[in-house]
């Protein structure tokens, strides 16, 4: 994880979204080698355990299929 705030995101694979791609760019640019395939024809996974956090997989999925979570007190509406 990069810095505090990282803790409280959670990505996860949209698979909705996913074209399982044989070359999977988000993956590729996984510094922390976070993303599990145990099925070739299925859509990843992500270990947050492995996540340092930085979103480069966000940015470079062309499908959009790595999605951002944010939880806890941050996430909740103000009131």
């Amino acid at each position: 994880m990069t810095d505090g705030t990282a803790r409280n995101i959670m990505l996860k694979i949209d698979d909705g979204l996913c074209r399982v791609c044989k070359r999977c760019l988000a993956d590729e640019s996984c510094r922390g080698s976070a993303f599990v395939r145990f099925d070739k024809q299925e859509s990843p996974f992500i270990d947050m355990s492995r996540c340092w956090g930085c979103m480069e997989c966000v940015a470079v999925c062309p499908f959009g299929a790595v999605v951002r979570h944010t939880y806890g007190d941050e996430a909740l509406p103000p009131g």
